[in-house]
């Protein structure tokens, strides 16, 4: 894996977060490379403006910008922790970069805004409605990405909301697109809820959350096949999205403290929402903004719930999956219960039996199998 980012700013040695020797993916791509030559060539503009970045993901933009005091927005908490890893492993002063959350509200103008195209659309028009007030008429937005990561609805979701669109030509796969604010259209509908079949819960859901109109596939096959346990005081809703697997299980417990937890700051805010919105009891539940299970003590949970991602943003890969199935160990109890929904096509079944020694498979249909393990 090649860690050495070259670029016309500073050399800096990138890694992604969490960091792992074993890692074969690198922290930026060519979009990141193509911006910064851009960026190259407008050094005047840069010393004399407030620039802000949205999405950049391990601090390829950021920390190649740190003489211009960027902000940057991020929905990741992962995200975040990798550009502080980055700029500390770079002697980097922290003091040189502002990080906001996808939901901090902003309260100043900004000349350049750089973006790097987020997986999810609605995400981007959210981003465009939170960021267009805090614009003038000289403000300057580029935004990078892959090519096969950047739609046509991209151009049609800048065009409809700022303005007229250019694009540069195509470098080592990647492009970039121009645009000038000239419309004004910032409504957007977030947060929005749907009602679960089959109940009167209201789930709700931020911008940049899975599943956002109604219950996804794989959650409803899990719910039809969660087993009746004893004993359970502690659940985690591990990557608990808008919380609707979580509300349920609190209603199953209602006894237990369901502890939610996500790396994404608006999945947090959607199952807070969801919580407050159908249950009495919320003090009793926690919403922890984290790194899988950084954040529980060892030996103290009960019952552990998740359907694992196998993408972080556009890279794909079973790393995230396997620290959750490792911490997971860590923090049940004995005799603590870990389930785990996966797609079918996905080698979890092995990873989960040398972990766990024992691996009970629970329900599966043609694209889910439900494992059922006990510490």
């Amino acid at each position: 894996m090649q860690t050495q980012f070259n670029n016309p700013f500073y050399q800096l040695s990138l890694h992604r977060y969490p960091f792992n020797n074993n890692q074969k993916l690198q922290a930026w791509d060519a979009s990141d490379e193509y911006m910064l030559e851009h960026l190259a060539n407008k050094e005047k503009f840069l010393s004399n403006g407030r620039v802000l970045i949205f999405n950049d993901t391990f601090g390829a933009l950021s920390l190649a910008l740190q003489d211009y005091n960027p902000c940057v927005i991020t929905d990741s908490y992962i995200s975040k922790q990798g550009i502080i890893y980055n700029a500390k492993h770079n002697n980097i002063d922290l003091e040189k970069i502002t990080i906001y959350d996808s939901l901090t509200e902003l309260n100043t103008s900004y000349d350049l805004v750089l973006i790097k195209t987020p997986k999810t659309l609605d995400y981007l028009r959210y981003f465009l409605a939170k960021i267009r007030p805090y614009l003038h008429e000289k403000s300057q937005l580029i935004i990078a990405g892959m090519i096969k990561s950047t739609p046509k609805t991209v151009w049609k979701i800048l065009e409809e909301m700022l303005g007229e669109t250019n694009t540069s030509l195509a470098k080592k796969k990647a492009r970039l697109i121009f645009v000038k604010p000239e419309k004004d259209n910032t409504d957007t509908p977030f947060p929005i809820h749907f009602i679960q079949e089959k109940t009167n819960y209201k789930i709700y859901s931020h911008a940049n959350v899975f599943s956002k109109k109604s219950m996804d596939i794989g959650s409803r096959f899990l719910l039809q096949n969660l087993p009746t346990l004893n004993h359970i005081k502690t659940i985690v809703d591990l990557g608990c999205g808008n919380g609707i697997v979580g509300l349920n299980l609190a209603a199953i417990y209602p006894q237990a403290t369901v502890i939610f937890t996500d790396e994404s700051y608006m999945a947090i805010a959607s199952a807070r929402l969801t919580v407050m919105s159908n249950l009495d009891s919320v003090e009793k539940h926690q919403f922890n903004i984290d790194n899988c299970l950084d954040g529980i003590e060892s030996h103290s949970i009960d019952l552990i719930v998740c359907n694992p991602p196998f993408h972080q943003s556009y890279s794909i890969g079973s790393h995230i999956a396997l620290q959750m199935f490792q911490q997971s160990f860590k923090a049940l109890k004995k005799g603590g219960h870990l389930i785990v929904i996966a797609n079918r096509h996905l080698p979890y079944h092995t990873h989960l039996k040398r972990i766990f020694g024992k691996v009970e498979n629970l329900a599966g249909n043609n694209k889910f199998s439900i494992f059922n393990m006990v510490k």
